[in-house]
């Protein structure tokens, strides 16, 4: 489904910005800098279960399990082996700086653990997770996805109260269950679709927009009370008193009051109550937004929604490569230091060119290799003795006719 494909190359979009760390820049007013009460790193991981429910349980009761699991565990051992690669390369500029660097640090790094003063990478906990989702397939093709929903909720409510856990393994508790459920929607997500069908139009479109506009509502106001309320008053520090001003104030130490006993239940890494219930209603209105403008929106990008969104996972690993080995031992500080909106909302355009120009690059590149095996691939059937089939050289060689299409981050 296109929606699918265009809400996860949106969700992988502002992960670029956030992980740029250039502020202030005119994107933060859709990104939040990754502080709102929900971000789009979660949406990601929703989104990516969902994918991966969907496209992968028609082919475990077309192909069985063991094909299926044996894409995924592949994917996953790929995953494993960015998030140790970006944590490697982090590691040599800590060596660079001074840090000591040894043996231990890497069998660190290998184990997915904080390695140093360097912390695992996103890609380490989605590693994990892409490793157990065959698991979960097998559970939902006899309809009994209730268990690993069941079991991950439990790590999710054990997170809660395990506040002395580093953030890494925080999240591979709390986030787990948010994959999990992803995947449960997918692989029912024609059952759901019908049962949504079955309500009444115009009370579909009521709830839409309801959901629409708490989305934007709540998003723009996260927004105002955590940063923009700040800056202008920052701003205004030696401008007269004035009503507004004074409003202002009062507004932000109105909010600072609430955060105290806020704060703690939305939580990121052990995805708080209050995160997990918010990060559902934006999650919904962002999929009722872009299954109406995501085709038109990625036209008008470039198609840079469409790419990332279908190779999530070259694209993450490119645009860490980018900031890592570019930007942040060039320009970065000379950027930074200028503290300039527009400077930096045009670097952060840029960084996103370049990102989509190489994960397009990366395609072509992969596509001609594809290709070119093919083509060997028909040589090797035209020379083969007369009673050899396609069938018999795939069984016998190879798998591409069970390979399914690589969808998973």
């Amino acid at each position: 489904m296109p929606a699918f494909d265009h809400l996860r190359g949106y969700f992988l979009a502002l992960i670029v910005v956030t992980h740029l760390y250039l502020m202030p820049n005119l994107v933060e007013v859709v990104t939040g800098r990754g502080a709102l009460p929900a971000s789009a790193a979660e949406g990601f991981c929703a989104i990516s279960g969902i994918i991966t429910g969907y496209v992968f349980l028609p082919r475990v009761h077309r192909m069985g399990v063991r094909p299926v699991a044996v894409k995924l565990l592949r994917r996953a051992g790929l995953v494993y082996l960015g998030a140790v690669a970006l944590v490697l390369i982090r590691l040599m500029f800590a060596a660079r700086n001074g840090e000591p660097v040894g043996i231990g640090t890497f069998v660190d790094a290998l184990l997915l653990c904080q390695a140093g003063s360097v912390a695992p990478d996103f890609l380490a906990m989605y590693a994990v997770l892409v490793f157990l989702s065959p698991l979960v397939l097998w559970a939902a093709r006899y309809r009994r996805e209730w268990i690993p929903i069941t079991i991950t909720a439990g790590t999710w409510i054990a997170a809660q109260f395990l506040p002395e856990l580093d953030d890494a393994w925080l999240m591979r508790l709390s986030w787990s269950f948010v994959f999990v459920v992803g995947i449960a929607i997918g692989c029912r997500w024609p059952e759901l679709s019908a049962l949504t069908h079955r309500v009444p139009r115009r009370t579909r479109r009521v709830v839409g927009i309801a959901l629409v506009v708490v989305f934007l509502v709540t998003a723009l106001a996260a927004e105002f009370l955590i940063f923009w309320n700040h800056h202008l008053l920052v701003a205004a520090t030696d401008a007269p008193p004035s009503a507004v001003i004074e409003a202002l104030r009062t507004i932000e130490g109105r909010f600072l009051a609430e955060w105290a006993w806020f704060g703690p239940l939305q939580e990121k890494a052990s995805l708080g109550p209050a995160r997990l219930v918010i990060g559902t209603l934006w999650f919904a209105a962002l999929f009722l937004i872009f299954r109406a403008v995501g085709p038109t929106l990625d036209r008008a990008l470039g198609g840079l929604l469409s790419t990332f969104g279908r190779n999530s996972l070259a694209t993450y690993v490119t645009h860490r490569l980018v900031i890592e080995l570019v930007i942040a031992p060039t320009v970065w500080v000379w950027i930074a230091q200028r503290d300039n909106l527009l400077l930096s909302t045009a670097a952060v355009v840029a960084t996103e060119v370049v990102v989509l120009v190489c994960v397009r690059a990366w395609i072509a590149v992969r596509g001609a290799v594809r290709r070119r095996r093919a083509s060997t691939g028909r040589e090797s059937i035209s020379t083969a003795s007369p009673g050899t089939t396609a069938t018999d050289t795939t069984a016998a060689g190879g798998d591409e006719e069970l390979r399914p299409t690589p969808v998973v981050a």
